[in-house]
């Protein structure tokens, strides 16, 4: 794929954030990891171009089920944005979103840099401020979904919106918690297990990843450890609600 093809379908995918407009597939079968790797940098670009500040990332495919959907044998990462983190209870446009699904997750806040492509769970637990609360809103700018994981990838792993709760200490049995998401009035309960067994696993993980191609996590990054919970379609609800044992509770509107 030629580099101006690159830059498009970059400039696409970040203009279908704000239109809602899916981008066509047609023309993407070459697009593997490193491509999609470079699409995904090349639309983090566009964004800071345009005035928006990255504030973290979020990890994707933390389950083994999932993963093997993909065919993937590690998690992915992915930016948030400033402008598409919502406060606790406030409202969330859905208009400009294809297929919206909700996640109920545990968030990081970093308070220390860590930077080691080696880092431990260990190392995590020093680096971490405080955990909150959160609900994670994915969706996709392909049309019809991500075909494999090369799109998903190049999409800023379905990266759409989130809600970040009140934060606390970082509790010591944070391996064993357990959620309940509400989306509307549906109930989805979760664990840890999809998390990679242990969010602060996950966390490692980004640490090291980002370790070897960035600059690591920073203090003040917000980071979406996984989905506790198989992704819940919106499906027109207009609220949810994430409860997780030991850390506390967050709510979202949507409209």
């Amino acid at each position: 794929m030629e580099a101006s093809s690159i830059q498009s379908v970059a400039r696409n995918l970040r203009l279908a954030t704000r239109s809602g407009a899916p981008v066509s597939t047609v023309g993407t079968e070459t697009i593997d990891m490193d491509l999609a790797s470079i699409i995904a940098a090349h639309g983090r670009e566009i964004a800071e171009s345009e005035g928006e500040r990255v504030i973290g990332y979020k990890i994707g495919l933390t389950a083994e089920a999932v993963r093997a959907s993909f065919n993937a044998d590690a998690p992915v990462q992915g930016y948030l944005l400033e402008s598409t983190l919502i406060e606790a209870g406030g409202s969330i446009a859905t208009e400009n979103m294809s297929n919206p699904a909700v996640e109920a997750e545990i968030a990081f806040i970093i308070g220390t840099a860590l930077n080691n492509p080696e880092a431990t769970i260990d190392d995590v637990i020093a680096a971490t401020k405080a955990v909150a609360p959160a609900i994670e809103i994915v969706d996709s700018r392909w049309t019809g979904g991500p075909a494999n994981l090369p799109m998903l990838v190049a999409d800023n792993t379905n990266a759409a919106a989130a809600v970040v709760g009140e934060a606390v200490e970082l509790p010591a049995d944070i391996a064993a918690a357990t959620s309940l998401l509400t989306v509307g009035d549906t109930e989805h309960p979760g664990s840890t297990e999809t998390v990679m067994g242990n969010p602060l696993e996950s966390v490692a993980w980004l640490a090291r990843y980002l370790a070897q191609t960035a600059d690591g996590l920073k203090p003040g990054d917000i980071i979406l450890s996984g989905s506790m919970n198989v992704p819940a379609p919106l499906a027109g609800a207009k609220s949810a609600t994430a409860a997780i044992a030991g850390i506390g509770s967050v709510s979202a509107n949507f409209h």
